[in-house]
């Protein structure tokens, strides 16, 4: 089952960004297919919490490389897009930690399937793709 298509994702002017949304995709539909798993019975609330906390590392890890991008260019807009980036975060330790505290596989199933999805598309088609042109034309790419 997948989430997000990872042939569809929308691509940018720089391939470590590229390569970091691939695996992003790739670790949210592995979460998704736990947390769809769980609901049923299948896996253990170990394997969803896991996947989980393998999504939040590397997403921040992905944030944290595209935020030094950022920094190194000179990106006017650096504290708009950083701010998205930790609200995402903070975002993401709650509902993990919601989970952890309930176990409402409804609401982490809503989340996973709709909410991060939805934000994931959008900020590659905005923010991202804007910065990752700007940092490209900075480094003689564009």
């Amino acid at each position: 089952m997948s989430i997000v298509d990872l042939a569809a994702i929308p691509q940018v002017a720089l391939a470590f960004i590229n390569d970091d949304h691939r695996e992003e995709a790739r670790l949210l539909n592995d979460l998704a297919e736990a947390v769809k798993g769980h609901k049923v019975g299948k896996i253990p609330v170990e394997t969803v919490l896991h996947r989980f906390e393998a999504l939040f590392a590397h997403t921040q890890e992905h944030f944290g490389r595209e935020e030094e991008a950022m920094r190194q260019e000179g990106f006017p807009p650096y504290p708009v897009h950083k701010g998205e980036h930790d609200r995402v975060i903070e975002e993401m330790e709650s509902e993990e930690t919601h989970f952890r505290e309930t176990g409402d596989t409804g609401r982490l199933w809503s989340y996973v399937s709709e909410g991060v999805p939805a934000w994931f598309i959008g900020h590659i088609q905005s923010m991202d793709s804007v910065t990752a042109q700007f940092v490209s034309m900075k480094r003689g790419g564009g």
